[in-house]
């Protein structure tokens, strides 16, 4: 399972095969980080996240042993990738395991995350995911909510979905457009919001109800969100955004003129430069990650 958690590119994280991250302040109020560690937990936190792995691992390992939760957490994955300390699995598993016995939330989703990986019991992986939702864990509440939709619980299912979009995860608010949305107008609603936060499927479906409409130019302003533009960023090349846009986009209005496709792509831009405004994107959940 070594591969479970791979190194991301950065230096400073790796990556689950998912996504939220992990905060001190965060750790903090659930209690999960005694006051008297604070300090030295934000030391090792601060050289994880600079990718000094071999100070963090020395600052983590006695926090670990006493207890720590949130060093037990980024110490195993640490062990278990042999990043800055000697690889070993077992011992990263097990470390990753006291965490989320601790209730460590994200460790509690990684170990949910391996037993469905190695085909564990489902009431097991249930109870990891609600013990993850029961602090705030987003990715846990999504799971918890598909998972009531397959057994035909769909008032659990809203609920979950419900408070994870609360907490802010616009993927919940595009279940909630599709799932149970009680109008037109509820759905849209949803679907705008969750594509405000850079939930790109809500853009996509967004795209389709333009078309629906024959609203040219907002259909090919969502396609170019649930594309990937990153309109909020100046560092970005935008001839590839505009061929990826073009290639994946210009279906919604190719059957216009030359002069009409003009006329409204100045329309799309004046949409997307409106979007981009407010646009707030959301970061998803990150195993083994910190802000």
């Amino acid at each position: 399972m070594k591969n479970f958690i791979a190194r991301s590119a950065k230096s400073s994280c790796f990556n689950a095969t998912t996504v939220g991250a992990l905060t001190l302040a965060t750790m903090i109020a659930l209690g999960a980080v005694p006051a008297s560690a604070s300090s030295a937990l934000d030391d090792g936190i601060n050289a994880y996240r600079d990718g000094e792995f071999g100070k963090s691992a020395a600052t983590f390992a006695p926090l670990a042993e006493n207890g720590n939760a949130t060093a037990q957490y980024l110490l195993s994955c640490q062990t278990i990738n042999g990043v800055g300390v000697p690889a070993n699995e077992n011992t990263g598993w097990a470390l990753m395991e006291q965490a989320s016995e601790n209730n460590n939330p994200d460790a509690s989703v990684v170990m949910a995350r391996r037993l469905e990986a190695l085909g564990g019991e489902k009431a097991d992986i249930r109870d990891l995911y609600t013990s993850a939702a029961q602090k705030n864990n987003t990715q846990a509440m999504l799971w918890l909510a598909l998972d009531a939709l397959d057994r035909g619980e769909g008032a659990t299912a809203k609920a979950h979905l419900k408070q994870a979009w609360e907490i802010g995860d616009p993927r919940a608010a595009t279940l909630l457009a599709n799932r149970f949305s009680e109008s037109d107008v509820d759905r849209l609603t949803y679907l705008r919001r969750a594509a405000q936060h850079g939930e790109m499927r809500a853009a996509a479906y967004l795209a389709e109800e333009a078309r629906a409409v024959d609203d040219k130019a907002e259909a090919v302003g969502w396609c170019a969100i649930a594309t990937g533009m990153p309109g909020h960023n100046e560092d970005i090349d935008w001839k590839s955004i505009g061929d990826a846009v073009e290639e994946n986009c210009g279906k919604f209005d190719e059957d216009l003129s030359p002069e009409d496709r003009a006329i409204n792509r100045e329309r799309v831009d004046h949409f997307l430069a409106e979007f981009f405004k407010n646009y707030q994107p959301w970061q998803p959940w990150r195993g083994c990650a910190v802000d």
